[in-house]
């Protein structure tokens, strides 16, 4: 599906939209004390002055199953003909779920989570408008969602939005612990999705693009943030997620869910937790320990441009780099001072397996404690 790109969207340009699929009652999906500070109130509301809308914003973070369900009653009761969803990825992941859910109500939604490839039908036209520069979900294909304290991520190729309109105005509202733990996540993206089993030339473009511009302005935009280096990371971020939108994301990703439903540990700032260990584990010695089919040779390439791109000497070099990245604005990573314990229990054994089986290396369970037993200083 082709998606269009809207950089530094403007109300004039949502009535353009409203116009050209004639729009005549919106379903908004938004934060809820977020849509306000972030300015994304005011900017609705001066573009769909004289359109009918509805609004959807009573659920959490990390969408819950339970309250899409919800959702989609209140859409379905609607009689809407376009979803907007401003807001960060939990917002975005929701007006995903409750569009596709909609649009394939014979089917059970539940059925949809456990087996996405029951979609048949394309739901309404569907506007993102992220607020946060880190999710990347404007820009993808799947939506994440829990059902009983399990996350499931539901792809298909009629989830994707249609239109995506950036503006980095939204994201200036951001806290400095916000605005790193989104532009880790966006970084952890694009380092994954380079090294991923399922990279393609094209999703390392799109990530090596990310990847130079959040090393060059995510530190000032966490420090001391202007409009320039707002633009950079928001794009970055949007280049990121139509990197793994091709390639999915690994190892790391693949252990942080755990980290966010049993420690509360925001999603950017979970993935980060071990994404410098991987930098370095992820170069393959043992063709045996190998799950890329293109084999060693290509692995070992892909660890050097992103050595590169990091402007280090080696894959060691990297996981400092890394570390000391995190340091600098401020984002923790060591489990004794965050309080993350029984990691045995909890993480090992809720870890994403088709996340970790993308990962360049193969990862044991005993590998994998290994890991963890390092992050406890």
């Amino acid at each position: 599906m082709t998606q269009i790109l809207i950089e530094k969207i403007s109300s004039s340009d949502l009535k353009e939209i409203f116009t050209k699929y004639s729009c005549n009652k919106i379903f908004l999906v938004t934060g809820k004390s977020s849509y306000r500070h972030s300015g994304a109130k005011d900017f609705i509301e001066s573009a769909i002055e004289g359109i009918e809308y509805v609004q959807f914003s009573e659920f959490e973070q990390n969408p819950k199953f339970d309250d899409a369900i919800r959702g989609v009653e209140i859409y379905k009761q609607s009689n809407c003909d376009m979803i907007i969803a401003i807001g960060g990825g939990s917002v975005m992941d929701m007006a995903k779920l409750i569009n596709v859910f909609s649009s394939n109500s014979h089917i059970d939604s539940l059925e949809i989570v456990q087996n996405p490839k029951l979609i048949s039908n394309k739901g309404k036209t569907l506007v993102a408008i992220p607020t946060t520069a880190g999710t990347g979900s404007e820009a993808t294909h799947f939506a994440v969602v829990y059902h009983n304290k399990k996350k499931y991520s539901v792809a298909h190729d009629f989830i994707m939005p249609d239109i995506v309109g950036l503006n980095s105005i939204f994201s200036f509202s951001q806290s400095k612990y916000l605005t790193a733990c989104s532009g880790l996540d966006a970084l952890s993206q694009a380092i994954e999705s380079y090294w991923s089993v399922g990279a393609t030339n094209e999703s390392k473009n799109y990530a090596k693009e990310a990847i130079q511009l959040l090393i060059q302005y995510l530190e000032e935009c966490v420090i001391s943030p202007n409009v320039k280096s707002r633009d950079a990371v928001i794009h970055a971020a949007y280049l990121a997620g139509k990197a793994i939108n091709i390639s999915k994301t690994t190892a790391a990703h693949a252990i942080s869910y755990a980290f966010t439903t049993y420690f509360s540990i925001p999603h950017g700032h979970a993935v980060f937790l071990t994404l410098p260990e991987f930098f370095e584990y992820n170069k393959v010695l043992l063709k045996k320990d190998m799950n890329d089919p293109r084999g060693l040779n290509y692995n070992k390439k892909n660890i050097e441009e992103l050595c590169k791109l990091l402007q280090v000497k080696n894959e060691t070099e990297g996981k400092l780099f890394l570390k000391e990245y995190a340091e600098k604005i401020e984002v923790e990573l060591s489990f004794s001072k965050l309080g993350i314990k029984d990691f045995e229990n909890l993480i090992v054994r809720n870890v994403n397996i088709e996340r970790l089986s993308n990962n360049p290396r193969n990862v044991s369970e005993k590998e994998l404690i290994e890991i963890l037993k390092s992050k406890k200083v």
